[in-house]
């Protein structure tokens, strides 16, 4: 599924946030500390979370291109996840962001679970990416405001 969305933004700064906020993740579960010129495709670490942190996930670097394209793998015994932000810059001023999740990999019972529950709950997956890369943005903003 995707969507796609043009804002008032610059690629640069909402680069800067979803690699910073990337680097954040990495440095809390594996304890390590990273630079952002370091989050290269191939880069991994497994995240650990739920109750007592029993679930754990592989996240897999797959591109990074400043400021245009961040994809990354979540693998679990679930399947693999792909989110993948394309952003193209429109002007001085604006940049169109596509934001992509697929689902490979998945076993046969969530493959007949997600074909039969997708046309239900496809507004609602529409509105939920939506909100959420208009969440970024806006952080991105703020950010750039408060340095």
């Amino acid at each position: 599924m995707e969507i796609t969305k043009v804002y008032d933004a610059h690629s640069e700064d909402f680069f800067h946030l979803l690699r910073n906020s990337f680097k954040a993740d990495y440095q809390s579960n594996t304890k390590k500390a990273i630079d952002v010129l370091d989050i290269q495709p191939g880069l991994k670490y497994t995240k650990h979370f739920g109750k007592d942190n029993k679930q754990k996930v592989l996240i897999e670097v797959e591109e990074m291109t400043f400021p245009l394209h961040y994809r990354v793998k979540l693998s679990s015994n679930r399947g693999d996840n792909i989110i993948e932000y394309l952003v193209e810059p429109k002007d001085d001023n604006e940049i169109e962001v596509t934001y992509r999740e697929e689902y490979v990999n998945t076993d046969f019972f969530t493959k007949w679970n997600n074909k039969l529950l997708y046309p239900l709950f496809k507004k609602k997956f529409q509105k939920r990416m939506e909100a959420q890369v208009d969440n970024l943005i806006r952080h991105s903003k703020v950010r750039k405001g408060s340095q």
